[in-house]
């Protein structure tokens, strides 16, 4: 789409006062001077008519979405299709990533084209938009300019980064266990290993009756191990909390700890969901696999904080919580309320509620301390986990060497690195 625009509006008034000039007072000099600037202005006109319906952008790009810390890159081709060359040519890239700047300022000859491109480092984690852009120019003279729209745009998921985490103490979920190897738990697990007598306070589940009928005396089953419980992770994104900017902010910081539990947890083969009180409530059950990594990561990607309290989340997934889940939550509140919300999970047989990771405002240039949450906690016994300023390091940068690296996409797509 094409719009013309009058850059000297005085040349159809020195038009129109040559026409007057003439009609009072006829003379070869006013029709030599008004032929002179009627026919520069109208060629100009077509000048400019004709460039606006010869340009072709092309962009070409390998794009799906990246991980923070990785780089993407776009080619430009810009032809001019028509047999007048444009002076000069103002491309205007409307592209949103931060630091994707493909805008130029260039010429072009007729039936020629211009090529280039342009790389980023994908610095922050969200949903960007490669393209709009505005192409402008001009005819030799000045008179008019002409502006193009080309509609041409991809979009980019950068999703969060996956650091190397801290020894981090999952507790398990229930009475079950983690899964870790354990003999003679009198829990029900899928694999016994031998039997005793019972005693007071079994549960009648692991009654093995083939023994009892044998002896005549009430035996129960050992077991070997106790079923992997499922991952809920909890994302508090309240506003309030959200201390810093970019990598050193709370924000990041904490979306970088949900992703590389999730990640971790997935990787176990653990099944895990997400809930995070953002701008858009995040609600993913338990589910394990590459499609609700995906998911995961995509929820992650797009959270941003809200004025929910952790309080209120707590309080709304109380009644989705079970005996197989563990629940991970990742906050820097240091209200009361909450802790009061977590109490009757804290209490119950369920022990839903496993782990806190609790993010120290104060080293975050806040003035209040997470001490005292996190004193209260271990007094309800629930495992917490105090993070401080620069225990989760930023995302590794990019290779300089340019030449001897090249880009590829995955399955997933994905785009990585990787050496020639």
């Amino acid at each position: 789409m094409a719009r013309i625009h009058l850059r000297q509006p005085v040349f159809p008034i020195i038009i129109a006062f040559l026409l007057g000039l003439q009609f009072m007072e006829s003379s070869r000099v006013w029709i030599i001077l008004l032929v002179g600037f009627s026919g520069m202005f109208i060629s100009a006109y077509l000048w400019v008519w004709t460039l606006g319906r010869s340009f072709h952008l092309q962009r070409e790009n390998n794009l799906g979405w990246v991980q923070v810390g990785g780089q993407i890159e776009e080619r430009f081709t810009l032809s001019n299709t028509s047999s007048l060359p444009a002076p000069w040519i103002q491309f205007i890239d409307q592209s949103t990533l931060p630091e994707f700047n493909a805008s130029r300022l260039t010429g072009l000859s007729a039936e020629y084209f211009d090529k280039w491109s342009v790389s980023a480092t994908c610095k922050q984690r969200g949903l960007y938009y490669l393209g709009d852009a505005i192409i402008k120019t001009s005819d030799p003279f000045g008179i008019f300019d002409v502006t193009i729209h080309a509609s041409q745009r991809t979009s980019i998921l950068v999703l969060p980064q996956i650091a190397t985490l801290p020894d981090l103490i999952i507790a398990p979920a229930g009475s079950f266990g983690d899964g870790r190897p354990r003999r003679n738990a009198p829990e029900q697990t899928i694999h016994a290993s031998t039997v005793r007598e019972y005693s007071h306070g079994d549960s009648m589940r692991l009654i093995h009756w083939p023994t009892t009928a044998r002896t005549n005396n009430v035996f129960v089953r050992l077991l070997e191990s106790a079923p992997e419980g499922n991952w809920w992770i909890l994302l508090d994104l309240d506003k309030q909390f959200m201390l810093g900017e970019g990598w050193d902010g709370i924000e990041e910081q904490s979306v970088v700890l949900a992703a590389s539990l999730a990640d971790t947890g997935l990787r176990a083969r653990k099944s895990v969901g997400l809930i995070s009180n953002g701008m858009e409530f995040a609600w993913l059950p338990p589910k394990n696999g590459g499609t609700q990594r995906w998911e995961i990561m995509q929820a992650l990607a797009l959270a941003r904080p809200s004025e929910i309290g952790l309080n209120t989340v707590l309080e709304l997934i109380k009644p989705s919580l079970g005996k197989h889940h563990s629940l991970i939550i990742i906050t820097a509140s240091t209200k009361d309320d909450w802790l009061k919300a977590l109490l009757p999970l804290a209490r119950s047989s369920a022990r839903s509620v496993s782990t806190v990771i609790l993010l120290d405002g104060s080293t975050f240039g806040g003035e209040v301390s997470s001490e005292n949450t996190a004193v209260a906690l271990k007094q309800l016994n629930i495992v917490c986990h105090v993070i401080s300023h620069g225990t989760i390091k930023p995302p590794e940068t990019i290779p300089q060497q340019r030449d001897k690296w090249k880009w590829r996409t995955l399955p997933t797509g994905e785009i990585v690195l990787t050496q020639n």
